[in-house]
């Protein structure tokens, strides 16, 4: 699959997700980001391993993801609470991973 469709695809499912979502592969280049990661300063010019603390990225599983072909997921305590991260393989284009968490950034409204 053309690289330019996969990130525009990208953006048409995930801009208005409420948390950080990235498009990346397993060389951890970013290749795009979406409209909350990227009002947190996340962008396609960096590797997504160059982010933060490096020992938060040693439960990094988006490489078991392309191996394995599925969905993986972990479970961890974030500032706002319990989290759950997940590295997502894109159907057809298996070499790219949506990487998001959900509960890391926001607390739902009740």
């Amino acid at each position: 699959m053309d690289e330019q469709k996969i990130i525009e695809a990208f953006h048409l499912m995930w801009d208005h997700f409420p948390e950080p979502v990235m498009l990346i592969k397993r060389n951890c280049q970013i290749y795009a980001v979406n409209q909350k990661a990227a009002s947190l300063g996340m962008s396609d010019q960096i590797k997504c391993s160059s982010m933060g603390d490096p020992q938060g990225h040693k439960g990094c599983l988006c490489n078991r993801a392309i191996d394995e072909k599925r969905t993986t997921c972990i479970i961890y305590e974030s500032q706002a609470g319990k989290a759950y991260g997940y590295w997502m393989p894109v159907a057809g284009a298996e070499d790219y991973i949506i990487h998001f968490s959900v509960g890391a950034f926001t607390v739902p409204e009740s």
